[in-house]
Order: C-alpha cells, then sequence, then structure tokens
C-alpha cells in the first residue's frame, strides 16, 4: 500500500472558483490515472466515454490532502484510476468537484504489448527534462510549443494523444521537493499537455531536496503499481514499463548500488527473450557523459548501467538531463546514442564551466529543446527529432537542431581502405588517407576511426583519429555564449595527418573504419605498414591495466619503444628484490616486438606489494621505470555516519584487509594528497577487520584511506565524512559595494563537488530557495576565490548575504557573509539610507576635522567606522541613544562606512573631502 508521511483524510470544505486541469501518469493498455489538484472539497468524479457527445461513464476516486511547512495553501490531491479500458482506444472525460468542472479532454489507452498505435504502424514519445525555475515562463514555453508543432506535424483537428503515447520527464521536475513546486513547477507549467498525454518522471537530485524531498515524489506519482513482466523494484526509484514495442527503463542516478543493478539485469533478461520487445531505452537525470560541468555524470550509470544495457542487440539509447542543454553523442563501440534533453533551467552556456570536447560526443547545443521519438513498429526503425525554443539570448520557434535514427536489419558500410603507398621512409607530418566512403543503403557518413600502433595485432595503440562528421562544441568566436561552433567544418574526416615530432621514430601499422548515420560500422581496412624517420629519438613506455589484483587475477603489462630484441622481457618481482639477485616471480619474453603486451593469465598467488619491470636482452638493465602494484583482496572503508559534530569521535570500520605488517589507516582533509601532506590522524590495523576511532578532529570534509606496510600506497576506496554541520569558511572582499562593483568571494574548506554554488539573496530571505539574485558555480574548487561580476550582482542598493550550497542543492555548507551594496551617488548635506528612512549622517561629504552626525528613529546599540577595503578603523560599544556624534578628525580624505546597528543594520557611506 501507498505510504504518505503528509497528509490526511479531510472533511467536506466549501468549494471555490478554481479552474481544474487534470494530470495523466501511469498508462496501461486497460487503465489510466488522471490526477488534479484543487484547493478544497474531497470529490473525486471523472465522467468519461469513447464519444466526445456521450461521458457515459462515472467513477469516483479518492482525495488526500497534503500539508507543508510554509505553505499556507490547501493542497486538495484528487485521484483517479480508471479500469477495464479497452487497448489503443481514445477516451473522452473530463473531471469534477463541487460545483466545479473541466473543459472535456482526450487520452488514448497504450496498445497491447508490441502493437503501434497509429493505422500506420507508428507509436510516438515525447521527451523532456529539468524544469525546475517558478518565476519564468520557461517550461510553460517548451511544452506550448511541443503542442504546437504537434498540431503542426499532425493536422490543426488532431489531438496530442492522436499521436503520442506519453511523454517522459527526465528529472528535476521542480527544484525543491515542496508543495508549492510540485502545484506551481511541475503541474501547472504542464497544463497544455498533461490534460492529452501521460506523464512518466525520474527521480532527479532536486526531487530530493527541499521540506519534503522524496516524500512528495512518492505521494504524488504511483511508480510502485509500475511492473514489467510482474517485476517490480519495490521501491518508486526506479522502474521499467513497456508502451507498444518499446521497454523504458527509468533508473534513478540519485539511489545507485547493487540492488538497483540486480533489479536492472532481472529486466534486461526478461527483456531479450520478450518478442513484443524490439527496443529499449534507458533514462536517468544525471547523464552518461557532459562536455560542459565535466565529470558531472554518473558514474553508476556509465561504467555499470550502460555496459549491461550494451548487452542486448535490442537497446537503442540513454537518455538524461541534469546539464541544461541538448547534446547528443554514440558510444564508440555499440550502435546506441547517448543523449542529454536538458529541459529550460537554470542558465548553462559556454564559458561558465570547465568544458572538454570528447570523442563520444557529437554535438553540445546550449538550446531548450524537446525531442520527438518515433518508432515505426512493422519496419523496425526509429527516428528522433530534437526541437529547440532557443534560451536566453536568442529565441527559435521550434527550430529543428537535430534529427537521427537507427535502423534494424541494415547493410553496414563498405569496408574502406588506407590508400597511401608506402615504398620508402617517410617524413612527418604524414597525411593517411581512407578510401571514398561507399555503402549499399544511401546512407552518410557519420564517423571514422584510424588507428596507428607499432604493434602488428594493434595490441598497443599509438595514436587514434576518431571523429565525427560534424562536432558542435564550444561557443563561436562572434556570438553570445549560446552560440556553437562546428569544429569540424570543413574538415574531410577520411584523412587524418600525424604532426611532426609527434610519434617517434620506428615501423608503424595503420588501419580504419567507417561508420554510417545508422550507428553501423564497417570492417577494419587491411592494414598497412610504413616507416617514420627523422622524428624524435624512442621513447619507451611500460604501463599495467591495474595498480590493484586480487589473487591470482591475470596481469597485463604494456610497452611501446623497445628495442626490439628477441629476448626483451617482463618480469615480475617483490616489493624491495633486487632483481640480479633473486629468481622472478614471474616472467616473459616479448620475442622481438618493440610494441605489445605482455599477458601473465594466473596472475600473483601471495597478497603483497610488488612490482614489474621491462628488461633489456635477457639481462638486468631495465628500460624504463617499474611500476608498482598490490596483490590480494578488496579492502572496504566505511563510517558509521556522513556528518560528526565538532569534538565527536569519528568511527571507520575496515573488512577484507590484506592485513600486512604496519598497515594503516589514514584520515587527511579533502584535496590533500598523502605523502607530500601527512595525515590529520592515522592509526596501525592489526586484524582483516575492525573498528578503529578517530578524536579531536576540527571541522572540516574529511576522507580515511588504507594504505600499506608504513608507505603511501593506498588501496581500495577512499570513505568521505564531514566534521561540524557548517565547515566552509567564506567570506567577501568587502563589507559596502557600489552598485555593479565586483565582489569576490574566499573560501576554504568546501565540499569539491563540480556543482558547489555561491548564492546572492537579500537579508529578507531567511530560507533560501530559488529566490536568489543570482547563483555562480566555481569548478568545486574545495579552496579558492571567485570574482562576481555583471549579471552576477545585485541590480538595486539593498542588503544582501553571499552563503555558499553544494551540489547543486539549497543545502547550505558555509556560513552566510552580510554585505550592503549602496546607490551609485550619494547627497551632498543629508544622507538616508537608501532602503530604510530612519537613520541619517550629516554633513556629507564632510572635511577633516568636522563631526559627523547619526540620527537615527531608534536607540543605537552600536556604530563601527570602516575603511573602504574594510578594515575596521573605529567602534563604540553600547551607545544606547537615538544621536551620536562622531569625530573625524584624523581622518584622511576618502570614502568610509559607517555601520549603525539599531532594530537592524544600517551601512552608510561617508565622504571626507
Amino acid at each position: 500500500m501507498k505510504q504518505y508521511l503528509f497528509f490526511f483524510f479531510f472533511v467536506v470544505q466549501m468549494a471555490f472558483g478554481q479552474a481544474l486541469f487534470p494530470y495523466l501518469q501511469n498508462p496501461t493498455p486497460t487503465s489510466m490515472i488522471v490526477n488534479w489538484k484543487t484547493s478544497s472539497d474531497n470529490e473525486t468524479t471523472v465522467t468519461y466515454g469513447t464519444s466526445e457527445t456521450n461521458l457515459n461513464v462515472t467513477f469516483t476516486g479518492t482525495t488526500n490532502i497534503f500539508s507543508d511547512t510554509g505553505y499556507n495553501n490547501n493542497y486538495y490531491y484528487h485521484t483517479a484510476k480508471i479500469a477495464n479500458l479497452q487497448p489503443n482506444t481514445k477516451y473522452y472525460y473530463k473531471i469534477k468537484t463541487g460545483n466545479r468542472e473541466s473543459a472535456i479532454y482526450n487520452f488514448r489507452t497504450l496498445p497491447l504489448p508490441g502493437q503501434p498505435v497509429t493505422a500506420n504502424g507508428k507509436i510516438r514519445f515525447l521527451i523532456m527534462g529539468d524544469n525546475q525555475i517558478k518565476a519564468e515562463p520557461r517550461y510553460d514555453t517548451l511544452t506550448l510549443n511541443a503542442y504546437k508543432k504537434l498540431k503542426e506535424k499532425f493536422g490543426p483537428d488532431s489531438d496530442p494523444s492522436d499521436n503520442v503515447a506519453l511523454t517522459f520527464m527526465v528529472g528535476d521536475q521542480v527544484d525543491v521537493g515542496t508543495l508549492d513546486h510540485y502545484e506551481n513547477v511541475h503541474f501547472k507549467k504542464n497544463i497544455k499537455l498533461s490534460p492529452y498525454l501521460p506523464i512518466q518522471t525520474t527521480v532527479g537530485n532536486h526531487e530530493t531536496y527541499g521540506s519534503l524531498g522524496m516524500n512528495s515524489y512518492y505521494a504524488h506519482f504511483y511508480i510502485d503499481e509500475i511492473k514489467y513482466k510482474n517485476i517490480s523494484s519495490g521501491n518508486e526509484n526506479y522502474y521499467a514499463q513497456q508502451a507498444g514495442n518499446v521497454l523504458f527503463i527509468s533508473l534513478s542516478s540519485e539511489h545507485t548500488g547493487s540492488a538497483q543493478q540486480t533489479w536492472l539485469q532481472q529486466i534486461l533478461n526478461e527483456a531479450n527473450n520478450d518478442p513484443t520487445v524490439d527496443w529499449i531505452i534507458s533514462l536517468s537525470h544525471r547523464p552518461y557523459q557532459a562536455e560542459q560541468y565535466v565529470g558531472d555524470i554518473s558514474t553508476w550509470v556509465r561504467n555499470n548501467a550502460v555496459p549491461l544495457l550494451t548487452t542486448s542487440s535490442k537497446y537503442l539509447m540513454h537518455v538524461g538531463a541534469h546539464h541544461h542543454l541538448y547534446h547528443r553523442g554514440q558510444l564508440k563501440d555499440t550502435p546506441n546514442y547517448q543523449l542529454i534533453s536538458g529541459g529550460t533551467a537554470w542558465d548553462q552556456y559556454w564559458g561558465m564551466s570547465n568544458e572538454q570536447d570528447f570523442d563520444d560526443v557529437q554535438k553540445t547545443l546550449t538550446d531548450w529543446t524537446y525531442q520527438i521519438v518515433e518508432v515505426d513498429v512493422t519496419n523496425g526503425k526509429v527516428n528522433v527529432e530534437s526541437y529547440s525554443i532557443g534560451g536566453v539570448y536568442h529565441k527559435k520557434y521550434n527550430e529543428l537542431v537535430d534529427s537521427f535514427h537507427r535502423y534494424k536489419n541494415q547493410p553496414k558500410p563498405v569496408k574502406p581502405s588506407v590508400t597511401n603507398t608506402f615504398s620508402a621512409p617517410v617524413t612527418l607530418p604524414l597525411t593517411l588517407n581512407g578510401s571514398a566512403f561507399s555503402t549499399t543503403n544511401g546512407e552518410l557518413l557519420n564517423t571514422t576511426q584510424f588507428l596507428i600502433s607499432k604493434a602488428a595485432d594493434f595490441s598497443v595503440i599509438e595514436k587514434e583519429f576518431y571523429r565525427d562528421y560534424e562536432d558542435w562544441f564550444g561557443k563561436d568566436g562572434n556570438g553570445t555564449p549560446d552560440i556553437t561552433k562546428n569544429v569540424n567544418a570543413g574538415v574531410d574526416i577520411t584523412k587524418a595527418t600525424i604532426a611532426s615530432n609527434s610519434v617517434t621514430n620506428g615501423i608503424y601499422y595503420v588501419k580504419v573504419r567507417y561508420r554510417d548515420r545508422n550507428l553501423e560500422w564497417s570492417d577494419w581496412s587491411d592494414p598497412k605498414q610504413f616507416e617514420v624517420t627523422g622524428s624524435v629519438v624512442s621513447n619507451p613506455t611500460f604501463t599495467l591495466n591495474k595498480t590493484e589484483y586480487a589473487q591470482n587475477e591475470p596481469i597485463t603489462a604494456t610497452f611501446t619503444d623497445g628495442p626490439g630484441n628477441q629476448q626483451d622481457w617482463v618480469g615480475i618481482y617483490k616489493k624491495g628484490q633486487t632483481p640480479a639477485s633473486v629468481t622472478s616471480q614471474a616472467y616473459l619474453y616479448t620475442n622481438g616486438q618493440t610494441a605489445g603486451t605482455a599477458t601473465f593469465p594466473n596472475g600473483i598467488a601471495n597478497k603483497g606489494q610488488y612490482f614489474a619491470g621491462f628488461f633489456a636482452n635477457n639481462g638486468y638493465t631495465e628500460i624504463t621505470p617499474r611500476k608498482n602494484f598490490y596483490v590480494g583482496p578488496k579492502v572496504v572503508l566505511t563510517t558509521t555516519a556522513d556528518t560528526y559534530p565538532v569534538g565527536g569521535t569519528v568511527t571507520v570500520n575496515f573488512t577484507n584487509g590484506p592485513n600486512l605488517v604496519k598497515d594503516w589507516i589514514g584520515i587527511y582533509k579533502m584535496g590533500q594528497v598523502p605523502g607530500p601532506t601527512p595525515s590529520i590522524k592515522w592509526s596501525y590495523v592489526t586484524t582483516p577487520a575492525g573498528t578503529l576511532s578517530f578524536t579531536g578532529l576540527p571541522k572540516g570534509y574529511y576522507y580515511a584511506q588504507y594504505f600499506l606496510e608504513d608507505g603511501y600506497t593506498a588501496i581500495g576506496e577512499k570513505v568521505f565524512f564531514k566534521v561540524g554541520d557548517i565547515v566552509t569558511e567564506l567570506w567577501i572582499n568587502k563589507p559596502v559595494y557600489t552598485l555593479g562593483e565586483n565582489i569576490t568571494a574566499s573560501w576554504t574548506d568546501s565540499p569539491g563537488i563540480i556543482k558547489d554554488w555561491l548564492g546572492i539573496y537579500p537579508q529578507s530571505i531567511t530560507t533560501p530557495d530559488d529566490n536568489f539574485i543570482s547563483y555562480t558555480y566555481f569548478d568545486g574548487i574545495t579552496q579558492g576565490t571567485k570574482t562576481m561580476q555583471g549579471t552576477a550582482l545585485p541590480t538595486t542598493p539593498g542588503n544582501y548575504y553571499m552563503v555558499m550550497f553544494t551540489n547543486d542543492s539549497y543545502t547550505e555548507v558555509s556560513n552566510r557573509v552580510q554585505f550592503q551594496v549602496m546607490g551609485a551617488s550619494l547627497g551632498t548635506d543629508e544622507v538616508k539610507n537608501s532602503t530604510e528612512k530612519n537613520v541619517i549622517l550629516y554633513p556629507n561629504p564632510t572635511k577633516p576635522g568636522q563631526p559627523t552626525f547619526i540620527k537615527s528613529d531608534y536607540p543605537i546599540e552600536k556604530i563601527e567606522l570602516l575603511s573602504a577595503s574594510g578594515e575596521l578603523l573605529y567602534k563604540s560599544d553600547n551607545v544606547q541613544n537615538q544621536r551620536f556624534s562622531l569625530v573625524n578628525e584624523n581622518l584622511p580624505k576618502g570614502v568610509y562606512f559607517v555601520k549603525v546597528h539599531t532594530r537592524k543594520l544600517f551601512t552608510l557611506k561617508l565622504i571626507v573631502q
């Protein structure tokens, strides 16, 4: 049974005049859930039928009342689950509460599994993400444009339900999980589509914030009812839902772990054997990849969920959000797309963050978009169109900014060739020429991949050229931050140039393959051999595939630019051993290869620390530096809490430790590097599993790590924790600013998360929310400074504060720093505070040696005189008078500030001429 933490059944109240707008969710072939919100009255009635003029069935649902701290509006949430409907059937309906009725709307039930919706064999879906903003008409504009586009594409007399089965929204539909935001951000901004199209949601990070957090999400949606093949996740954080021949798998990037992965494997096993499922689309709020705010992705989705999904031939794409833009890329070795459908939330443009152009992303556009996914059930085809409404700088009107497709059972491109003829050694630069792209089905070229290796089997790649025919990345030099540049404009991707001195002298091998826009790869070309001369001399390298191995796990060493002797060799020794003095643990010859791999299939049996070396010609001359590694169990550290009070005891549990002599656990502050920086606290471990306690830690962000044998070789994952509620120390360069003056903030001990941010608020906002003056990200730097300028500054005089938040939330992690912004100029005789009229300072400007008078309508508690840079020059406590005279005979000419503490703080500018 669905549990609610904040509602109770209520008595009937007086109805008020209020428009009723339905909200649909959880469609099946035989049912639909209809919801709506009112401010009063518990009547929940739906009348419906298959004809607009004959709503001949009446259904009575249930009503709950929700409450929320600080939200005074009654919130009557009506739910009617209409069952026993016919598949793929259009129903007309209206909702009724008291003396209010909605207009007549319509919805369509889903088709039977594996079946289309339309007569010509199609089923379609809308995808959108990141609503969040309440005050501006962004998301409602997006949904309005989607509504208009459906009318344009399918006819002015058509309804959205005639051509689209449902809408998937990819998280952050609210900025905080409050009733205010669910009513005014999620529901209100969707009323153009929500009466016609059921909306399915994905958990975003912002759904977890606010006074109610996920409890509000659980109460509004009925995800616990959704099953696929009778498999339920057992919670409302993630679920799988079939619509036609498409299986949607909505993952939670906020609730990752083994339980979700086990459930995902169960779903995938069933889908692979289900003849009614042709396509699988996965969704999560945090994306697979991102070219802005680099690293702000879900590593669980990228490293665990998607690799599992790609094992299925039915898998089509992953859709994320979180970044407020549009992005489309392809996985390099499997025919799968990965998208960001970032909606219309907080501005995210070029130049605002750390950025990187990734091979697996074809375009990043800072546009507000939605997608129409069209599945041709009969012919095994999917076409996706992405439409843009622009953004802050440029408006667009349903402009098609991207389209792509995936068709089953299509031929791959013709195998290409490298057309260069290498009759003699070559000097760099060298342009490698691929043959012309060719295919038998009319597809166009999308991607080329050249590989260059010194190993004939390409086991070691010296250089790779992986390029799409277009690469939309970064700000166009002549445009505003929302104009993206096509980096590959005019580039012939069938050619690749090896730059001068970019590889060493020697023998190389090259091969190429082509990918079409249906994501089919050609076969690799036949390799060609060439020799480079006149370049840089040999630069041998030697690496291991890992630094930690389980006992008897295979170990692979990779070498390049070796001497090429038949008896060059790779050997493994225990830490501290001298190769010439003892027998190696294991060894392999390279058999004359200058580049390649050496794999020890049985690894090492005994736990401990080892090193691998690359040796020349059956001797002990080491060609490259050694590589250290560890063999043994994977140690696991945990703490008993995420946050500890100052003065409390931090408890670190460890399991599965190797328990070597003088293994130890150290505590470090966030960002500190063990070795060059001493640990804050440390203790030896003497058992494979146990508990260590650490006391006396000052406030801060910390991590604990396991180290081997009294050294700094770390194994296992770090465990992070915090000491103290407010950890980060934040300060600004001045207490008072004039309008338009830059504000520089400095801090220490921030959490170090890429979307930590600084917010500026009026002092009247006591509980921070989306009513900020500005927000500024700073790339997750744990200690540093950031200068706010331009649009990040207050635009009106007044009293403000700055505070730091973590991880794109409204969770404060720093002290609040108060400051005042003054107008650009002040009067010459008597100056009044710009926002209050009960404190005056006169005469002003004044001269050295003249007194300055302060008059207040309320008793003055304290006076402070500060320099323009914020240095305290004078202070008088316990004034307890409504007047005060300040003698400034020792003040040189300049600008000063007087802080007057009365019923509130006033900061006035004083000019000494």
